[in-house]
């Protein structure tokens, strides 16, 4: 995903901020990412 649309959806000001965080390893970010859909849209 690019780090402008992660940003935007995060709420950073700044894309350093968001940065910060995208050295998390894909598994863990992936886990984040389907937690997030699944609690703003009710899927599991």
């Amino acid at each position: 995903m690019n780090i402008r649309v992660v940003q935007e959806v995060l709420g950073h000001t700044r894309v350093t901020t968001t940065e910060r965080y995208a050295h998390l390893s894909t598994p863990l970010m992936r886990d984040a990412g389907e937690r997030l859909v699944s609690a703003l849209w009710g899927k599991s």
